[in-house]
C-alpha cells in the first residue's frame, strides 16, 4: 500500500472513532432512547466500515509486494537481464563485493583499489553524478552513492552504439575550388591546358570516390559535395592530406594551383549546412586558400592545411570592380571617416591618407581617424607634422570627435585592420552603419560585422598596395603630393622587409605608381632610419636569441623595459638574415600589462597558424600577437608551446 493510501485510511479510521465518541457522551448526558438508538447505530456502522477497511488493506498489501519478495531468487535473472550491476567499497575505497552481473563477466576485482581499477571513477567523488566507462568493451554508466558506499552501474553500450552511429551519419556539404586554376588555363597553352583540366579533376574525383563522397562539379574549377562525419573525421584524422597531394600534383605540371574547401557541419537543416559551408569557402579565400575551414554550429571555427605562400594574381579584375564598387559607395555617402588599427605603422597611416586622397578626388569630405597615443613613434612623428600643415586642418580627427561627424549616410573605410578588436576605436564600427574593409591581412575568426564592402587580399605585400592600384580604375583623376605619395612609399618598404619578402609583380607596380607621383624614394628610407640608441636597443634584443629547435630562433626583451611593437619586428628581420634560419619570433613588453610576440619567417613556416594559437594572426610569413601578461617569461612558454603544436601537427600531416 502506497504511503498516501495509509495516509487517508488511518484519517478515516481517527473521524469514524471520534464520531462514534461523540454519539456515547450524547448518550451519556442526555440518557434518552434515541440517543441510545443512534449511539448503537454509529457505533455498528463503523464496525462494518473498519472492517471493510482492514480487509481492503489487507487485499492491497497481498498485491503490493517488493521487488526482492516478487522475484525473489530470480532477482539475479533479473539484474543481469536488465544490465545492472552493484559495486560496494570500503572506506579506503577497496572492492569488498561486486553483484552477479560482474561475477558473470569474470570480472575479478574484489580487493582491489577502486580508483586503480578504473581511474575515471575519481570524479564521482567530486563533482560528477554520472560518467560512462569501459568494462571488458561494454560501456557503463556509474553512479556513486556515497552515503551507502555503493556504486550503481548501467550497461548502456547499445545506446552508445546506436548514438554514435546517429553521429557518423550525419551530414555535411562542402564546397571545393581550385585556387588560380582560370589563370593557369589563361597561361597554359593547348596541350598543357588540356593536362590540366584533366589532372586536376581525376585528382579531386579519385579522392571523392577513395572517400564514399558524392561530388557534383557546378563550375570549371568548383565541387560540392556531401559526405558523413565518420568521413569528415578521417579527413580530420589525415589533416586533409588532399591539400598537399593536389598541390605536388599541379607542381609537376609545372603550376602554382592548390585547394580551399569549405565545409559545413553541424546541423540538420541542409540549407545551414549549404549557408556553413559557403561561408566557411570565402573564409578560406580571404586567408590565401590552400587550406580546409571548417563551420560548425557546436565548435569553434577550424583550420586545416594553409602550407604555402599566398600567389600573386597577375590578373587585376577583381581591383577594377572593387574600385567601382568602392566608387559608389563614396558618391552616395554624406562625408567619410577612414580608420587604421592600433599602434598605426607606415602602412596603416599611409593607406589612410590613399583612401583620403580617392575621397578628395570625388569631392568628399573625408576625416582620418588618429589616435596620437597609439601611433608608432616614427609614424607619429610625420602625423604630427601632417596634422600642423596648414593643408591638413581638420582632416584628422581623434576618436572622441567620432560622433560629430556620424551622420546617417556616413561612410567608414576600415583600412590594414578587419578586427574590432584591433580597431583604433571599436565603437565607431558599432555606431557608423555603413563599413567597408581593406586589408591585406589573412582573416581570422574574428571580424567586423555586415561590412557593405570587403577587400581582403592575403597576396599582396601591404595595404597601401591595394589602395594605390585602386587609383587607376577610379573615373575621377587621383592626385596625391609627393609627401603623401613618399609616406605611402614608407607603408611598402616596411611591410615587405625593404622588398624583400611578400613581394611580386604587383607590389612593384604599385611603387612604380608611387614613384610617378613623385615619391622621394630615399626620403622614405629615411623616415624608418633607427637612432643610435634604438639601434643598441635593438641589438641588445638580438643577442638574446636561442635557438629552439634546428632552425628557429626565440629573442626577447628586458622585462623591466617597454619596447615598441615595431622595434620587436625590425629585431625580428634581422635574425631572419642568419642563413638556415626559417622563423624568428621576438618577444618583448609593449605595455603595463601586455607581452606582445613579433613572428618572422621564410616560406617554410606558416608564422601565423602560430600566431593563432595565441589569439594572434598576420600573413603566412609576417604574424604578431599581443598577450595580456606582465612577464616576458610566461609569453615565452606558451610560445614555445604553440611552436611545438604546430610542429606536431606538421610532423603527423
Amino acid at each position: 500500500m502506497t504511503v498516501k493510501m495509509t495516509r487517508i485510511k488511518n484519517v478515516v479510521i481517527a473521524l469514524l472513532l471520534i464520531e462514534f465518541i461523540f454519539a456515547l457522551m450524547g448518550y451519556v448526558f442526555l440518557s434518552s432512547n434515541t440517543s441510545l438508538v443512534l449511539a448503537t447505530y454509529i457505533f455498528i456502522k463503523n464496525v462494518i466500515v473498519l472492517g471493510f477497511i482492514f480487509y481492503s488493506s489487507s487485499l492491497a498489501n497481498e498485491n503490493n509486494l517488493s521487488v526482492s519478495e516478487a522475484l525473489n531468487n530470480e532477482a539475479k535473472n533479473a539484474f543481469i537481464f536488465g544490465g545492472i550491476g552493484l559495486i560496494k567499497y570500503d572506506e579506503n575505497r577497496n572492492i569488498s563485493w561486486i553483484s552477479d552481473l560482474f561475477t558473470e563477466m569474470k570480472l575479478n576485482i574484489v580487493g582491489k583499489k577502486l580508483l586503480e581499477w578504473q581511474p575515471l571513477l575519481a570524479s564521482l567523488f567530486e563533482d560528477d553524478d554520472i560518467k560512462v566507462i569501459d568494462i571488458n568493451s561494454r560501456k557503463f554508466e556509474v553512479y556513486n552513492s556515497k552515503e551507502s558506499r555503493l556504486l550503481y552501474l548501467k550497461d548502456v553500450s547499445d545506446y552508445v552504439g546506436i548514438s554514435k552511429e546517429f553521429e557518423d551519419q550525419q551530414v555535411c556539404v562542402a564546397y571545393i575550388t581550385v585556387d588560380n586554376y582560370e589563370e593557369s588555363i589563361e597561361q597554359a597553352d593547348e596541350q598543357t591546358a588540356a593536362s590540366i583540366q584533366s589532372t586536376t579533376r581525376q585528382i579531386v574525383l579519385d579522392w571523392a570516390k577513395e572517400n564514399g563522397i558524392v561530388l557534383k562539379r557546378y563550375k570549371s574549377d568548383g565541387y560540392i559535395a556531401m559526405f558523413n562525419e565518420r568521413t569528415y573525421r578521417k579527413q580530420v584524422e589525415d589533416k586533409f592530406k588532399i591539400l598537399d597531394y593536389f598541390k605536388e600534383q599541379a607542381e609537376q605540371l609545372g603550376q602554382m594551383m592548390t585547394l580551399s574547401i569549405g565545409i559545413g557541419r553541424g546541423s540538420n537543416i541542409l540549407r545551414e549546412l549549404d549557408e556553413l559551408a559557403f561561408s566557411a569557402l570565402s573564409l578560406a579565400y580571404s586567408r590565401g586558400g590552400d587550406q580546409a575551414t571548417v563551420k560548425s554550429n557546436d565548435e569553434p571555427i577550424r583550420f586545416f592545411g594553409g602550407n604555402s605562400e599566398s600567389y600573386e594574381k597577375s590578373n587585376k579584375i577583381r581591383a577594377r570592380v572593387i574600385a567601382q564598387s568602392l566608387a559608389g559607395l563614396i558618391r552616395q555617402a554624406n562625408n567619410v571617416l577612414i580608420m587604421g588599427h592600433k599602434q598605426s605603422d607606415f602602412d596603416s597611416f599611409g593607406a589612410s591618407i590613399a583612401m583620403y586622397s580617392i575621397c578628395k578626388a570625388y569631392g568628399k569630405k573625408a576625416h582620418i581617424i588618429i589616435d596620437y597615443d597609439s601611433l608608432e613613434e616614427k609614424t607619429g612623428v610625420i602625423a604630427r607634422s601632417l596634422r600642423d600643415d596648414e593643408r591638413y586642418r581638420g582632416v584628422f580627427i581623434t576618436p572622441a570627435r567620432i560622433n560629430e561627424f556620424n551622420h546617417s549616410k556616413t561612410l567608414l573605410v576600415n583600412v590594414d585592420n578587419h578586427k574590432p578588436s584591433l580597431a583604433i576605436d571599436a565603437n565607431a564600427l558599432d555606431i557608423i552603419k555603413n563599413k567597408v574593409v581593406i586589408d591585406h591581412h589573412r582573416r581570422g575568426e574574428e571580424f567586423i560585422e555586415l561590412p557593405l564592402l570587403t577587400y581582403l587580399e592575403p597576396a599582396a605585400s601591404s595595404t597601401v598596395e591595394l589602395i594605390v592600384e585602386l587609383f587607376d580604375y577610379q573615373k575621377e583623376n587621383v592626385c596625391v603630393t609627393e609627401r603623401e605619395a613618399t609616406i605611402m612609399y614608407a607603408g611598402m618598404l616596411i611591410d615587405t622587409n625593404y622588398f624583400r619578402t611578400r613581394v611580386g609583380t604587383r607590389t612593384f607596380q604599385a611603387a612604380a605608381k608611387l614613384k610617378e607621383m613623385q615619391a622621394n624614394v630615399s626620403e622614405a628610407y629615411k623616415y624608418l632610419e633607427d637612432d643610435y640608441d634604438t639601434t643598441l636597443t635593438k641589438l641588445s634584443i638580438t643577442q638574446t636569441a636561442y635557438r629552439y629547435g634546428e632552425n628557429i630562433l626565440i629573442a626577447f626583451g628586458r622585462q623591466d623595459k617597454i619596447y615598441s611593437r615595431t622595434l620587436l619586428a625590425k629585431a625580428g628581420n634581422e635574425l631572419l638574415g642568419i642563413s638556415g634560419v626559417k622563423a624568428v619570433f621576438t618577444v618583448g613588453r609593449t605595455g603595463k600589462e601586455e607581452v606582445s610576440i613579433s613572428a618572422r619567417s621564410t616560406r617554410d613556416v606558416n608564422v601565423q597558424l602560430i600566431m593563432e594559437k595565441l589569439g594572434g594572426g598576420g600573413h603566412f610569413s609576417m604574424a604578431a600577437c599581443q598577450l595580456k601578461y606582465e612577464d616576458v617569461t610566461i609569453a615565452i612558454n606558451l610560445l614555445e608551446e604553440a611552436i611545438n603544436e604546430y610542429l606536431d601537427e606538421r610532423t603527423n600531416e
